[in-house]
């Protein structure tokens, strides 16, 4: 048996679990089954109740949860011996101010630097410092919600990246890469929510080698769906990619429309259910098709 708990793609048995933990029938459902399909947003207790019964899940979320956040991803890339930016993670504000009294005057980088929160997408809690005063602003908006129960920073070198970085989305055997290009000098930040835009053309020798390192993650963690965002140094002319994060809730602009994504999501898990039986792929379908 097939069974999903996507909204939007269909096995043989389909169950919608949103905002609430697994129920018992629903446990007895995952026992029975030979392969599961999750939705992007599954919570860990469905997916740790999901990978107790089961050794067949659509994504593999293993490393999602084992590596939470963007310190996670920092984590991560060092377990694997990923290239990635220069890093360092706080637990806290209290953390850094022990390792980086205010007195002392001392940065974890030379400025200009970036600061991540932990969680946050598109951009949010992403900053680059300049100067002392800043800093202080920022450590005191995480100190801030700390009290909410969100935990954790980093400290990063800034990469200049000429103004552009690359998203590959890993779609279980197949990668899909583009540039996301900022014309506005005065923002650093390349997302499509601060303006930046798609480029799927440039540099494709590029976007090849950020594309092996995408799947050389994947081969590595089990990643199979994702958005990975990845920079190239553009004062060094052989520079390799840099893996800077991993998404595993991202946008869909590149595709044109959901419709379109979840097609390509939907081809994508054929592809992998074929992998154990080849009757399987026929099994499942997108929301409306027969």
């Amino acid at each position: 048996m097939i069974l999903s708990f996507h909204p939007c793609i269909h096995g043989d048995e389909n169950v919608i679990v949103a905002g609430r933990g697994p129920t018992p029938a629903e446990e007895a459902l995952v026992r029975r089954a030979d392969a599961i399909i999750l939705p992007q947003g599954v919570r860990e207790d469905l997916y740790d109740m999901c990978r107790r019964h089961c050794g067949r899940l659509f994504p593999d979320y293993d490393c999602r949860f084992a590596y939470p956040g963007k310190l996670g991803d920092i984590r991560l890339f060092r377990a694997l011996g990923i290239p990635h930016p220069e890093s360092l993670l706080f637990s806290d504000v209290a953390d850094y101010r022990r390792r980086y009294p205010l007195e002392r005057g001392v940065f974890p980088f030379r400025p200009p630097f970036i600061i991540k929160g932990n969680t946050g997408g598109e951009g949010n809690l992403v900053f680059r410092i300049h100067q002392p005063d800043q800093l202080e602003e920022i450590l005191a908006i995480f100190a801030g919600m700390e009290t909410s129960g969100f935990l954790g920073f980093l400290a990063q070198e800034l990469i200049d990246h000429g103004g552009r970085d690359l998203r590959v989305v890993a779609l279980h055997d197949q990668v899909f890469s583009y540039w996301r290009v900022q014309h506005d000098p005065a923002q650093f930040l390349t997302n499509l929510s601060a303006g930046g835009a798609i480029d799927a053309q440039s540099d494709r020798h590029l976007r090849r080698r950020a594309e092996a390192l995408v799947r050389h993650l994947s081969q590595k963690s089990g990643i199979n769906l994702a958005g990975i965002d990845l920079m190239f140094d553009a004062q060094e002319r052989d520079a390799e990619p840099l893996m800077v994060e991993i998404n595993y809730w991202f946008g869909r602009r590149f595709f044109g429309s959901s419709r379109v994504y979840y097609r390509h999501l939907l081809e994508a898990i054929q592809r992998w259910l074929g992998g154990f039986d080849r009757s399987w792929p026929n099994r499942v379908r997108v929301d409306g098709e027969a």
